[in-house]
């Protein structure tokens, strides 16, 4: 068998427990679990742990602020790199210091290890900032999360140096075993570090209430576990000499964990921002499940595997599209809800800018990943320019991202100069993509002067890669900038209105007609604390009011007639409208909220309530003493899903609906109609707004309503 089917099966079940018991909890043994898991995020290492500030948000300010230094420090060391492939004898002037390469692989290798890091850094810093305005507004221990950045660019820093300083020592650092130890090593030491991060993470969740777990979360959780299992199994395989559970293990780290990391920042930011929800609930439930069963094209490596496995393979890098084109479209659609509070904040649009990159990458990298995963050897120049451009430009549009709006949201701060924040996310888009098309073309022409079969044919290519390395100058300037705005952001004294508290990204969601279930709703984004406005009235500029009718918008002269359903929903309104009524005025004498009435008659704690104990509740509030058969219908009108059984957000929507009909009809009696000859000088739009005051029909024509209101 395969040994990289091992790998992916500890994977999966892996992922399936995580999951499962992040959804459902461990049972009587989630409050032990728990306490000794605090106990040990906050007193190991003992006294070490006790240095690092506990305050809300300093846990994702200390991974953000070291992602940042990353990214500058791998920028220069990006345009470096760049030159030396346009000019090889660049840095020779540093011999004299013991700088000298026979290539740049050394620094290429290096500029994507740090880059990575800054990425990592960066959006983990961005998740937790998500997961803690969900959860009380801070992270189970944020003095551990600060230590788990700290210990983790530390055992990044001491891993880059280590072959330096055995070299020192007089040991062999070419020495294959040597290479294979200290990657082993760093590995498991890096996974260690981050698995305490990951218990925080679990605990953070835990701590969210009656809230889903978001789609934020979600991703947050899988990214960190994914990385995990990537440095244990490459851990594992290289004592084994397993080159298959080696290469899964790369590409789990490279891409999975990348990739998750960008939708999880991506899914907290833009709704945050545009403050709609998110468009599609399918979508977004495609983009989590099938980027963790595929195989994304970013830093494929060629596989030592047999045809069919190979086949297999490609099929599964082919589906791997999927899930980015439909994280991609999703959110943009999610952003075109409210472009221009989108473009306003240069957060919000960097990632947004980085939701329209994705997939174009995506699809480059396809092609020439595919290349290298089948061991064609044509195309890999150009495979490493695509993944390299995906790192730099959507990578670095998203570390901006998470710069410009997590970090103030951690700091409790306002973003510091917006407008110099906004010109360094034009910085980064332009060097990152006009230096990626740029190579490609580069690669492409030398690519097309060997495979020509012109014997002393040289392919003119230094012009491209000088051109290629000067773009990237933007880059390098767009990073040390925004670490400059992330700085005076730090160092700013002007406080933001968005406090580190538990909140919903989602303030308020119009409830249009039709139907829709609450796991629909939580699917996009709606929260506990979202208003929900239902059946709103909302005025146009121009004069015109616009209604919401069961098909679509119509003109004003157009007659409407209600449905068939429509009359049955509005039948057994009146049969049910009592008994809420009184429900309703009950919780206002007696003072309690919904939230209080419900936990207190959802007697199994199971967050359902069925027919038998909604009548027992009843009952006992002396609100009404309904026989079963009439529970049914009650029960019917409330249950929005269908599943026979009343949830908090359904009775919730129900009562909002007997108060707005109250208030309406108080309002009614309150109203002075004017004179038939008044209501023939009125605009129609007046009118309408007139009869609506009083609770009639507001269809028809001018004439209509005037013989409505004055017959009222």
């Amino acid at each position: 068998m395969e040994s990289v089917f091992f790998g992916i099966a500890i994977t999966v079940i892996a992922m399936w427990f995580t999951a499962n018991y992040t959804e459902k909890g461990i049972g009587s043994m989630s409050e032990a679990m728990r306490q000794f898991s605090l106990f040990f995020l906050n007193k190991a290492p003992a006294g070490l742990v006790d240095l690092f500030d506990s305050k809300p948000g300093s846990g994702a300010r200390t991974w953000i602020n070291f992602g940042m230094l990353w990214f500058v420090f791998s920028s220069i060391c990006g345009f470096l790199g760049l030159w030396h492939h346009y000019d090889p004898t660049a840095l020779d002037s540093l011999a004299s210091i013991g700088w000298a390469y026979d290539n740049g692989d050394a620094l290429t290798a290096t500029t994507t290890k740090f880059l990575g890091v800054a990425v990592f850094s960066t959006l983990v810093g961005a998740g937790l900032v998500s997961i803690s305005r969900s959860s009380n507004g801070k992270m189970a221990s944020e003095a551990s999360a600060s230590l788990s950045a700290f210990l983790f660019t530390l055992t990044t820093i001491f891993a880059a140096l280590l072959p330096s300083l055995l070299g020192l020592l007089g040991q062999d650092i070419d020495s294959a075993i040597n290479i294979v130890l200290i990657d082993a090593v760093s590995k498991l030491a890096v996974a260690m570090i981050v698995a305490g991060l990951f218990v925080n993470v679990l605990l953070t969740v835990a701590n969210r209430g009656d809230e889903e777990v978001s789609t934020s979360a979600w991703f947050l959780i899988f990214a960190l576990l994914t990385f995990i299992l990537s440095m244990f199994l490459g851990f594992f395989g290289e004592l084994a000499g397993s080159t298959q559970i080696v290469w899964l293990a790369g590409q789990m780290g490279s891409s999975w964990v990348i990739l998750a990391l960008i939708f999880s920042a991506a899914y907290h930011i833009i709704p945050m921002t545009s403050g709609t929800p998110i468009w599609s609930a399918s979508m977004r439930q495609a983009n989590l499940f099938l980027l963790f069963i595929t195989l994304p094209p970013f830093f494929i490596a060629s596989a030592s595997a047999s045809t069919t496995l190979l086949n297999l393979g490609a099929i599964v890098m082919t589906l791997g599209l999927l899930p980015i084109i439909a994280g991609s479209v999703n959110l943009l659609f999610t952003a075109s809800g409210n472009t221009s509070a989108i473009v306003k904040n240069p957060g919000a649009l960097a990632a947004t800018l980085a939701m329209v990159l994705l997939p174009l990458y995506a699809i480059g990298a396809f092609f020439t990943g595919m290349d290298v995963f089948l061991g064609t050897g044509q195309l890999g120049d150009m495979a490493t320019t695509l993944d390299m451009g995906f790192l730099w430009t959507v990578g670095g549009l998203m570390i901006l991202s998470g710069a410009y709006i997590s970090h103030p949201l951690a700091c409790n701060k306002e973003l510091s100069e917006p407008s110099k924040a906004n010109l360094t996310v034009w910085f980064v888009l332009f060097g990152g993509f006009a230096s990626t098309i740029t190579n490609l073309i580069g690669d492409f022409t030398m690519q097309a002067v060997a495979n020509s079969g012109v014997e002393d044919a040289v392919a003119q290519t230094e012009g491209f890669y000088l051109v290629g390395a000067a773009l990237f100058y933007f880059t390098a300037i767009g990073a040390i900038l925004a670490t400059l705005v992330v700085i005076r952001t730090s160092a700013s004294k002007i406080t933001s209105n968005h406090s580190q508290t538990s909140v919903s990204d989602i303030d308020t969601y119009n409830l249009g007609d039709g139907t829709t279930t609450i796991r629909t709703l939580l699917g996009r984004g709606v929260g506990v604390d979202t208003t929900l406005v239902v059946g709103e009235i909302e005025e146009k500029e121009g004069g015109s009011t616009v209604i919401a009718v069961s098909a679509a918008l119509h003109d004003d002269e157009v007659t409407e007639f209600p449905e068939e359903e429509e009359v049955v929903e509005e039948e057994q309104s009146k049969e049910t409208g009592n008994e809420l009524t009184m429900l309703a005025d009950y919780l206002a004498d007696s003072g309690q909220t919904i939230f209080q009435f419900f936990e207190s008659i959802d007697l199994d704690n199971s967050g359902m309530v069925d027919a038998y104990e909604f009548q027992m509740a009843l009952k006992s509030s002396k609100v009404a003493n309904l026989p079963p058969w009439e529970m049914d219908s009650l029960i019917a009108a409330i249950d929005i899903d269908g599943d026979g059984q009343i949830n908090l957000p359904e009775l919730s929507i129900a009562i909002a609906k007997i108060r707005k009909a109250n208030a309406a009809k108080q309002s009614t009696s309150e109203v002075e109609v004017p004179s038939k000859a008044q209501l023939n000088k009125m605009k129609k739009a007046e009118l309408v707004e007139l009869a609506t005051s009083l609770g009639l029909d507001t269809s028809g024509t001018k004439k209509d309503l005037v013989s409505l209101i004055t017959e009222a």
